[in-house]
């Protein structure tokens, strides 16, 4: 660093200088570079002991004098103890919002997750916060946003407060927030809101015997609903709803009946295989003459299946909503149909022998091996889930 005060120079002198740095003397430094001219100030850290550089203002918004201005401002904060980089970073922090902390926490962590669309719905509930400084927000203010809440979902309340104390967590490391976390749980949240116990809940769940009458029923309804045949496909290859819905014509096996999922779409993170029954190649048919009117398959394409409004993926909710058109004796789940899957596996005999429970496991998905055991057994059975499948189809349809 140069410590001589150069004279002020001229806007033409400027304008001539050569690409790189020019020391003017005092910290104050001249930094040109083929799109721009850019003020910037040389100072030790009174913190660190170390040369640090900070910047000023592009030449000419900032004239010579006022560089020179703003270097004197930064050498008394010096004077006093305080590091401009340290104290500039503090300012700009308590100007962030709880929706850009949020942002911040979900850029952080999304790359793990299959799908962000839970956390968004628990950030929904903070609408209120979401242009106040995380700085700010205390546990009064929590309590306020969620208390309404609290009244109809409070299992709803648990979640978030759970998901929103990480992200306060994560403002304080990244310096957006100082003090105590306004949402931690214990000795703190629990005292104003109470976890519900629900013991173990499942999804509602039909009884396997009454399965056939109620596929005889979506079948009728079966003239132009995406829903009922989505419904079906997924009644009669016991998928996860997701999976359903999710799925591409560049997944389909037309010729072997497999459908394949990759790791990312499935909830064990491993790619999973299902053989389909031959009356799902039927429905599978009727959605390529909605997708190209009547022209053959395109196995390459990565379109929806299963299409919704402007060729998105079928909402779930279009399944709940079916349901509740069916009027059933009984509340149903869409994913309560593989628990009647898996109850007619525990009774169903095929060639006269039962079911292995391995195999009717591994039809739902579900994980069976050991760590050491699945190193050695790689084969995902495929050959003998196929009968299982056909004979689940056969039940289905045999009304």
């Amino acid at each position: 660093m140069r410590y001589v005060k150069k004279p002020a120079p001229r806007k033409n002198e400027i304008q001539a200088l050569p690409l790189g740095r020019h020391y003017y003397g005092e910290g104050l430094v001249l930094i040109i570079t083929p799109t721009a001219r850019r003020w910037a100030s040389r100072y030790t850290s009174p913190i660190t002991h170390r040369v640090t550089e900070t910047a000023i203002g592009p030449w000419p918004t900032y004239s010579y004098t006022s560089a020179r201005k703003v270097i004197a401002q930064l050498q008394a904060m010096v004077a006093k103890g305080d590091d401009p980089v340290l104290v500039k970073r503090q300012q700009r922090a308590k100007g962030t919002t709880f929706a850009e902390a949020c942002e911040g926490w979900i850029n952080k962590h999304k790359s793990r997750w299959r799908s962000t669309r839970h956390i968004d719905t628990l950030f929904k509930h903070g609408r209120s916060l979401a242009d106040v400084s995380i700085q700010t927000i205390d546990r009064r203010m929590v309590i306020n946003t969620l208390s309404k809440l609290y009244e109809n979902h409070p299992e709803q309340v648990y979640r978030t407060v759970s998901v929103w104390s990480r992200v306060f967590d994560y403002a304080k490391t990244m310096g957006f927030r100082e003090g105590d976390n306004p949402c931690t749980w214990r000795g703190n949240m629990e005292n104003v809101f109470f976890r519900p116990k629900n013991g173990d809940k499942h999804h509602a769940s039909m009884p396997f015997k009454d399965v056939p009458e109620f596929v005889q029923r979506l079948r009728l309804r079966q003239v132009k609903g995406t829903a009922a045949a989505a419904l079906e496909f997924l009644i009669l290859t016991a998928c996860r709803t997701d999976e359903v819905l999710g799925m591409k014509w560049s997944e389909v096996d037309l010729v072997n009946r497999i459908l394949t999922l990759p790791r990312e779409r499935t909830k064990q993170n491993r790619k999973h295989r299902i053989p389909f029954p031959v009356r799902c190649t039927g429905i599978l048919s009727v959605q390529n003459e909605y997708r190209h009117k009547g022209q053959p398959f395109s196995l390459l394409s990565d379109d929806f299946v299963f299409q919704g409004y402007k060729g998105e993926a079928l909402d779930d909710k279009s399944l709940r909503e079916l349901l509740k058109r069916m009027d059933l004796p009984v509340h149903v789940t869409p994913h309560g149909f593989r628990a009647s899957f898996r109850n007619w596996a525990a009774r169903a005999r095929i060639n006269g022998e039962r079911i292995d429970w391995r195999l009717a496991e591994m039809c739902l998905g579900h994980k069976v091996k050991g760590k050491v055991e699945e190193c050695y057994w790689t084969d995902d059975g495929l050959d003998e889930r196929r009968p299982i499948m056909d004979e689940w189809a056969r039940f289905c349809g045999s009304v």
